[in-house]
């Protein structure tokens, strides 16, 4: 098979160029693939792209400085236009829901090591890919059980929540009143409802102790006339 190559006219610097953007878009698609299960806006396809992109732009910024210009130039040069470049993707895909949640930075992370990894492996830093690679994995997976074990038994929680009328409002804050929840903020909300008569507003709550937010959530299901409520991130 290299032989094969070879009598092809593929030199050595072309033959380890494509291996470099073949691992690098295997490595931006696993990462993209676990965005793409989760229903991110930028998924597999984004990722390995971004990858490729940054490992090309090595092999390219290697090519110049050993065949263009040999030694002359700065080689640190397009590595570093890569990482600020790499910005827009992430300013894009940034979004504010209709309930004023911030979502997609973790994407936007993701993004942003990703071109890291192309750099890495562009450069020939094959191992530094790979286990950044392998880092990236497990702590987005392992992360997110940490995140989520924590967030559900938190002190604070912040809300949305609707009902049918005035009524539900005034049961809803009895209710908070009397398991001692303290509300630090409240806000009425007037979009994005299942009803126009419907009333509804964000409220951030402080439960006192930790307790599992479901629990709390489960309560106000169960108020009269309540319409819908949903944790916010």
């Amino acid at each position: 098979m290299m032989n094969d190559l070879f009598a092809l006219g593929i030199s050595d610097f072309e033959l380890t160029a494509l291996c470099k953007l073949l691992l690098a878009s295997v490595c931006g698609g696993v990462i993209g693939l676990e965005r793409e299960l989760r229903g991110r806006p930028a998924g597999l396809k984004t990722f390995s792209l971004v990858c490729v992109g940054a490992a090309l732009v090595m092999i390219t910024n290697d090519y110049i400085y050993t065949y263009v210009s040999p030694g002359e130039g700065d080689i640190t040069r397009m590595a570093a236009q890569v990482i600020s470049g790499i910005g827009f993707l992430g300013a894009g895909s940034i979004m504010v829901t209709g309930h004023k949640q911030v979502m997609g930075l973790t994407t936007a992370a993701s993004l942003w090591v990703t071109a890291a990894l192309g750099i890495a492996i562009g450069s020939g830093f094959y191992a530094g890919g790979l286990i950044g690679l392998a880092i990236v994995c497990i702590s987005s997976v392992g992360f997110r059980y940490i995140d989520r074990f924590i967030s559900e038994r938190s002190r604070q929680i912040k809300i949305y929540v609707e009902g049918i009328d005035e009524e539900f409002m005034l049961r809803l804050e009895q209710y908070l009143s009397t398991h001692h929840i303290r509300v630090l903020s409240f806000q009425r909300q007037s979009e994005n409802k299942w009803y126009d008569s419907d009333v509804c507003a964000m409220l951030e709550l402080d439960q006192g102790k930790r307790k599992l937010h479901k629990t709390l959530l489960e309560n106000i299901r169960n108020l009269e006339g309540f319409r819908y409520v949903e944790e916010l991130d």
